[in-house]
Order: structure tokens, then sequence, then C-alpha cells
């Protein structure tokens, strides 16, 4: 796992972000100060104590002149002429400048935004009204145009939001782009693939999360390979130990057979049917169960048409043999149109009879099981009622959920879950589904298994 040789820390990152930043704006506020000073020297823009100084130079021209007039006033400047009574004698002020002036040539004081010069003269008072900010030389400008201070100001705030988006924006993408390696490893293992080689960042602290990751995809890997091993010997054990259950199987198989020949009751040949028909379908089961270690895909799934008759058929003579070895009666209804229903036989066949054998286990010797079956909506419809103890709320909840043990609503007997569920699974495997209900009729457990009959 190779390290790259240099890594920076995101503080470092962030640092440089800031410094970057704030050069830029320092950058703006000098380039900002550079044109205004330029312009000023160029003479495009007073400057703020342009008025004022214009003011000292024509103050001593303007107390000794016989008369004051308006081409005398410094230019960017207001005034007035007052009498001695305070009347107004000329000027360009009006309104509450005129009354501002007026207090300022009496009592010097003044207020608002504008600043003020007296000039006494031989029984007049001239009052220049000016501002200490920067103007335009263009009137027009100074007229329709806001003035140049407020412009830098516009031009400051506008700059400064324009760098600290696009630094933010840049930087966004920068640490979007280092995180790439971090996304392509989550991705990576999200999909499954274990055998990428990890690219570093060169940021320290997510490539310390990608090693971590790393070290996560090497021990998960690595798990996974030995959960597989140790899948495939257990497989090959059961695949092993199926074969080894087929040969006494066969000898039980063929004892039977030769009973067969021999000179028997009719209720010992019916026997030796039952014993010859359950060791076929025991045979059966272990074929699939060797067909299932061989296979990663799990039980195998191949639907095939087949006579609906011949199914039922099947059924009623296994559930027959369980009758006479438990000594039950069995109330059996069918009533059914399709000729033929497209399933996997041996799936269906073992799933209704994981339900008749669940209620066989749990009705008293002497009592009765009622098996109806019947068409409804497209359905196959198998119904099993008991004369037993019935559900209890618990199992009419979890009943046939997987490893679900309830003893204490039935026999007592040592029961590991697994029937009805595989039940359940293969009704859903045909879009249908199991229904467990206490049977009003019997008072024991009812079971509703449906099957589509024309499901893939």
């Amino acid at each position: 796992m190779g390290r790259i040789r240099r890594s920076n820390t995101l503080s470092g990152i962030f640092m440089r972000y800031v410094l970057v930043m704030l050069g830029a704006l320092f950058t703006l506020g000098v380039c900002i100060i550079l044109i205004f000073n330029i312009l000023v020297n160029t003479g495009s823009i007073y400057p703020a104590n342009y008025a004022e100084r214009k003011i000292n130079e024509a103050y001593d021209f303007i107390q000794s002149a016989d008369e004051v007039t308006e081409d005398m006033i410094p230019p960017l400047c207001h005034y007035v002429i007052f009498s001695m009574d305070g009347d107004k004698l000329s000027g360009d002020m009006s309104g509450q400048s005129v009354e501002i002036a007026w207090n300022v040539a009496n009592h010097g004081n003044a207020s608002g935004n504008f600043f003020y010069k007296v000039i006494y003269r031989p029984n007049e008072y001239v009052v220049l009204q000016y501002s200490l900010t920067p103007q335009y030389q263009s009137a027009f400008l100074r007229e329709h145009f806001i003035g140049p201070q407020n412009l830098m100001t516009i031009m400051v705030i506008l700059g400064g939001i324009a760098i600290i988006v696009l630094s933010s924006v840049r930087f966004g993408k920068k640490i979007k782009g280092k995180m790439q390696p971090v996304m392509k490893a989550v991705e990576n293992i999200k999909n499954q693939n274990l055998e990428y080689e990890v690219s570093y960042s060169g940021i320290k602290e997510l490539d310390d999360c990608l090693s971590s990751i790393d070290d996560m995809r090497i021990a998960l890997k690595d798990s996974l390979e030995q959960l597989w091993k140790t899948e495939q010997d257990k497989n090959r054990q059961m695949s092993a130990l199926a074969h080894d259950i087929k040969t006494p199987l066969t000898v039980v198989r063929g004892n039977a057979e030769l009973l067969s020949e021999m000179e028997l009751t009719e209720k010992q040949e019916n026997m030796i049917v039952y014993i010859i028909n359950s060791t076929v379908q025991i045979q059966n089961y272990v074929e699939k169960l060797i067909d299932v270690t061989k296979s990663v895909d799990g039980y195998p799934n191949t639907p095939e048409k087949v006579m609906t008759e011949n199914l039922l058929g099947d059924i009623r003579k296994q559930t027959s043999g369980l009758a006479e070895i438990y000594h039950l009666k069995i109330n059996w209804k069918e009533q059914w149109n399709s000729k033929t229903v497209n399933i996997t036989y041996d799936q269906v066949i073992r799933a209704v009879m994981n339900i008749i054998q669940n209620a066989v286990e749990h009705t008293k010797e002497g009592g009765t099981i009622n098996i109806y079956v019947e068409e409804k909506n497209e359905n196959l419809i198998f119904t099993v009622e008991d004369t037993g103890n019935g559900f209890t709320k618990e199992a009419l909840m979890h009943g046939a959920e997987q490893f679900f043990m309830d003893d204490a609503s039935r026999s007592g007997e040592a029961h590991y879950g697994i029937g009805l569920y595989f039940a359940k699974t293969v009704a859903e495997k045909y879009g249908g589904r199991i229904l467990l209900t206490n049977s009003e009729e019997t008072g024991g457990a009812k079971v509703e298994i449906f099957f589509r009959l024309n499901s893939d």
C-alpha cells in the first residue's frame, strides 16, 4: 500500500485559502486607491479638501472686494450674503441652509453634513457652504451621478464579494477533487469490487481515512474469502452426507419391493406402497439437496406444466399414508377447473406436505384433519384444519418465520420453524401467500396456502 510522500492538512489548505482571499482583498483595496489617486492627479476628481483650499485662497480677495459677486465664489461652494441685521442680500443658498448659515455667522454653531466659512466684511457677512468629500470635476457628473467616495465604496464591496465567492468556489472545487479518491473507494466497496488499488488525495486527514478504508477493504476481502471457503466446505460435507443417505434408502426401497412380491394382506400391501412412495420422495429430496450444495443460487427453481390431477393425487397418497401411521381421519374435498398448473413439482408438494405434516403432528390420535382444495381467482388454494390446540397469538404473528418455535401452543414436541417457513417461501415464489388462523369449525389450527396458477 503506497503512501504519497507529502500530504497537506486541511487546516493548512484552509489557511492558504484565507491568506489568498485576504491578499486578493488587499490588492483590490490598493488598486481602488491607485485608481482614485490617478483620477485626482489628472484632475478628473477633486480631492476632499479642494473647496476648503480654494476658500482659503480667495478669502482675502473676497474680504477686501468693493462688492462680492457670484464669479468670486470658489468652485464647489454655495454662498449667502447677510446684512448686519440678518437680511439676505444675495446668494444661491435657500431654505434651512440659510438659517444654519446665519446661526454660524452669529454664534459659530453649525449642524448637518456641510461645513461653513464666514467672511466678515464692512456692514455684511459672506457665508460659504462646502463639503469635505471628493467631487467630480464635471458638473454633469456631480449633479446626476453618485459621488466618487460612494462609488469607490460600492466598488470595494462588490469586488470583495466577488473575491470571496470566487475563492470559495475554487476552494470547494479543490476539496471536491480531493474527495474523489474517497468517493471512488466507497463506490468500489458498494459495488463489491474489492480488488481496486487505493489512490491518495494529498490531504492528510483524507489520506488517513483512505488508509482506514483500505484496511477495511482488505479485512472484508479476507473475511469474504474465508466465508466462501467455509461455505464450500459445508456444501461439500452436505453433498457427501446426501450421497451417503442414498445408500440406506436404496436398501430400504429394495427390501420393500421384495416384500411386495410376497403374499400379503391388503393392509400390508398398502403399507409397503407407502414405504416405497415415501422412499422415492426422500430420494428426490436428497437429489435436490445435492443440487443445492452445487449451486450458489440456492434451491433450484424450474417451473414446468404438470397435470393438476397428478399433483393432487400424489398429495392425497402421502396424506393417506400419514393418516394410517398416526391413526387419523382425513376429510378431503376438492373443486378445481384448470387441468394443468405451472409449478416446480417437488417444491409445491413439499410445501403442502409440510403444512399437512404439521397438522398431523399436532392432532391427537383418532382426531380429524380437514383438507380443502379449491381454485379461486386464478389461485390454487389448499386449506388444512386440524383438531389440535390451535395457534397462540404469538404463533399467529410469527409462525411462518424461519426458526420460530412455539411449543406451548401445540403438542410440546421440538420444532425448528422450517416447515411453515418453507411453505411460505414457495408460495411467494408463485405470487401467492400463506395465512395462519384458528379454525372456528374444529377449534384447532387453520393454514391456507395460495399458489398463482399462471405464475412464472
